[in-house]
């Protein structure tokens, strides 16, 4: 068996990265590009850890084995399924679980490597290196109000080959009350911080394209030292018409229930009045989606927002429209500060 350290991984190319712990632990802080084909499922092994605890270490070792004989099968057929190259196997803290994968593939005639303090190494590995990718990045950082269309500028910004850092995309959430409606799950910190520090692995970007954020987005936060450069960027402010932020909102939230809306309208109500808050409650109500977030944004988001707007000095004020046009005229900006979108091919 062969220890390598995830900075060592980084430079292979032809090996598979299995982590060996179970499908929660694997959901929550995953390493991005492994698959997870665990030893014991969850509630095995919250059978081994009650055993552990309230029979004896023996037992829960009994118990661990009998689990993991009967699933072998399955875990071999995974495992020659997704096999390419040498065999990378890790759990936790690269313990007994990708130690007993590791020793049982090398003699079954594969070539293994345990990754060496496992999950928790690759975490500190990550989170020192963010901030040395992020060091001396230049941040171009756009502003403006709620239903704007910050993300669909960064989107079509993205799509021409910039380099875009889409911090609500990696959270999984809008940044406001109702910022996690229509998204598939709530985000966890750990693989937030997975997914910042790939994308600056994968794209070792020169300047990053980012919409202003507050620390916190949704349940997770920015890490430090990408908080503080979005605040020590240049600030472009976006402004557009009512009309287009309405029909931004609209096309973001088409998929909501009244149900989930009602929610997310219930914690805005705590901070507008009761009486605010029923008359939007009834817009809710009559299905009136456009005016009730019209008045929401003009009401409550925009007076919020203007504290952070008022932060900031602007490098150039961008008046559009349409996304379309927004993405033009950011585009024009960009190409007469030197930055240029990198050819996208299909």
């Amino acid at each position: 068996m062969i220890l390598v350290k995830y900075e060592d991984l980084l430079k292979e190319k032809n090996y598979t990265l299995i982590d060996v712990r179970t499908p929660k632990e694997f959901k929550e802080e995953p390493i991005p590009g492994a698959i997870n084909i665990p030893l014991l499922l969850d509630e095995e092994r919250v059978d081994v850890g009650t055993a552990y605890k309230q029979v004896s270490p023996e037992k829960a070792k009994e118990l661990g084995v009998e689990a993991i004989a009967k699933r072998l099968p399955d875990i071999f057929r995974e495992i020659q399924k997704h096999a390419k190259g040498r065999l990378a196997f890790y759990c936790a803290r690269g313990g007994m679980r990708s130690g007993s994968m590791s020793a049982l593939f090398e003699a079954l005639g594969y070539t293994t490597w345990k990754l060496e303090g496992g999950y928790r190494a690759y975490r500190q590995y990550i989170l020192e290196n963010i901030k040395t990718y992020n060091k001396d990045v230049k941040y171009i950082i756009l502003h403006g109000k709620t239903g704007i269309g910050k993300t669909k500028i960064l989107q079509q910004l993205e799509n021409k080959g910039y380099s875009v850092l889409d911090l609500e995309k990696i959270a999984n959430h809008k940044g406001s009350f109702f910022g996690g409606v229509c998204e598939k799950e709530e985000q966890s910190q750990k693989k937030f911080d997975s997914l910042i520090f790939d994308y600056f692995y994968k794209n070792k970007p020169q300047y990053v394209i980012a919409e202003s954020e507050s620390k916190r987005i949704g349940n997770v936060y920015v890490p430090e030292d990408v908080f503080q450069s979005l605040g020590n960027g240049v600030h472009l402010s976006l402004e557009t018409t009512i009309k287009n932020r309405v029909e931004v909102i609209r096309e973001d939230y088409a998929g909501a229930t009244i149900d989930e809306l009602q929610k997310c309208l219930d914690k805005v109500g705590r901070y507008i009045g009761k009486e605010k808050y029923e008359e939007y409650s009834q817009m809710l109500k009559d299905n009136k989606i456009d005016e009730l977030s019209e008045v929401l944004m003009l009401d409550y988001y925009d007076p919020l927002y203007q504290k952070s707007i008022e932060k900031y000095t602007y490098d150039s004020e961008i008046f559009y429209e349409t996304i379309d046009e927004g993405v033009e005229k950011v585009v024009r900006y960009l190409n007469e500060k030197g930055i240029f979108g990198k050819e996208v091919t299909e």
